[in-house]
């Protein structure tokens, strides 16, 4: 039990996991599926084209010549995890359904996103935290 409620040791295993996705494709393809589970979302909701968000991220993730992790968690020097994603993404909240599917239009305003930049960061981030779940699960009993 100690090793669900011991902090230094979920942030040392979440970083040990994040390392093994970098070196191992199947285990980066398992790792950004989680990240685009919730960037896709997020996107489907506002009306955005998540197919083509998916594709670019998977073009980025393999620019190197070997697929990568989008994102990467390291333990900083305070001992807290911190979490970076990187991903292309062309999103926007004009025009297309997001301008015609009313649901888009309340989704948008649920979110108080005004910029197509801002809908990018909130995607990135609930992408991010999809992601830091589905590692905290893989290196815990979860």
């Amino acid at each position: 039990m100690k090793d669900l409620i011991d902090g230094q040791n979920i942030v040392n295993r979440i970083v040990s996991a994040c390392a093994f996705a970098e070196r191992d494709p199947f285990r980066a393809a398992t790792h950004n599926k989680g990240i685009l589970n919730g960037v896709s979302a997020v996107l489907l909701a506002v009306g955005n084209d998540t197919r083509a968000v998916e594709a670019g991220a998977h073009a980025f993730a393999a620019l190197s010549g070997r697929y990568s992790p989008l994102s990467s968690w390291i333990k900083n020097s305070n001992g807290d995890l911190e979490g970076v994603l990187e991903m292309p993404m062309a999103v926007g909240i004009i025009g297309g359904s997001v301008s015609s599917h009313p649901t888009a239009k309340i989704c948008l305003k649920i979110l108080g996103v005004e910029k197509a930049t801002e809908l990018g960061e909130v995607a990135a981030s609930v992408g991010l935290a999809c992601n830091l779940f589905a590692l905290y699960s893989l290196v815990t009993k979860g």
